[in-house]
């Protein structure tokens, strides 16, 4: 044990050393509006209230490579629990950021809870209002001269992940008032199996562990299955004896949280930041 340790915290320590710690900017800006004209029953059919909210002020943390860009940028959706609810916020809030501009990429991490007031969503369904922020971040993005918007992607993990899917679903992303050219690329999904419909022809990337008792293997794979044959550009990749937030740091030792396992895999964190790195090159044509 002591042997596995020492390689975790060594691996942690290798990553830190090549990864350089980027002091985040924090930003604010408005969750997406729902166009108008939206009836009910559009609402309904795609897991929107009824009537659809105000946009809410959101807060962000904004990351980008030195230069003046412009960059191919990432926008981050984090979990149920929120950022560094229940854990290190510091680990929390830059371990993806700081990769993800290591290799180029513009990074704005949404905080969809803490001007919102709320603690966690793990046991109720939040989606609607995290689409909305997604959209809003594009939106934020958008018209920032230092990204390509042409080249952003989504990133979420596990509610966040689930807002990922829906958000790249092609009539979800009609709800809202956006420019006509603008849209997310691609997206990846980190544990994120809770039966949602894989109906998008975006590219899509699920990363999911076969241990995890939260987003279930089983559960993934029938997604994948039940998707229909136009979502021809999902992949689903699972890693052995991988739990829920198998990418986090933090979560060694593992522990329980909300009724399940959480717990840090260092070899399967690596396969997935490698698998991450190239399918976000290939699907924003990324060369650095």
């Amino acid at each position: 044990m002591h042997g596995l340790r020492a390689s975790i915290v060594s691996l942690i320590a290798g990553w830190n050393a090549i990864i350089p710690a980027s002091a985040a900017e924090t930003v604010q800006f408005e969750g997406a509006r729902f166009r108008a004209g939206l009836t009910p029953s559009e609402a309904i059919a795609n897991g929107m209230p009824i009537f659809p909210p105000v946009p809410a002020r959101v807060l962000g943390y904004v990351q980008k490579p030195a230069g003046e860009g412009p960059f191919p940028a990432v926008i981050a959706l984090h979990g149920c629990a929120g950022m560094g609810t229940l854990f290190n916020p510091r680990l929390d809030r830059n371990f993806w950021p700081d990769l993800l501009t290591s290799w180029g990429y513009a990074v704005l991490l949404v905080d969809s809870f803490s001007l919102r007031g709320v603690d966690n969503t793990c046991n109720r369904d939040a989606s609607y209002f995290r689409v909305q922020d997604a959209y809003g971040a594009l939106l934020f993005f958008n018209k920032q001269p230092y990204v390509d918007k042409t080249r952003i992607a989504l990133l979420g993990f596990s509610a966040g992940g689930i807002a990922t899917i829906v958000a790249l679903r092609e009539r979800l992303a009609r709800m809202f008032d956006l420019p006509a050219a603008l849209e997310y690329k691609a997206g990846t999904a980190f544990y994120p199996c809770f039966g949602s419909s894989l109906d998008s022809t975006k590219p899509l990337l699920i990363l999911n562990g076969e241990a995890d008792d939260w987003s279930r293997d089983a559960v993934c794979r029938g997604m994948m299955n039940r998707r229909p044959a136009t979502a021809t550009s999902i992949r689903l990749i699972t890693f052995p004896s991988a739990f829920h937030d198998f990418d986090r740091p933090p979560m060694y030792p593992g522990r329980m949280a909300f009724g399940h396992w959480l717990e840090y895999n260092a070899d399967a964190a690596k396969q997935a930041a490698a698998e991450v790195r190239n399918f976000l090159a290939q699907n924003l044509k990324n060369e650095r």
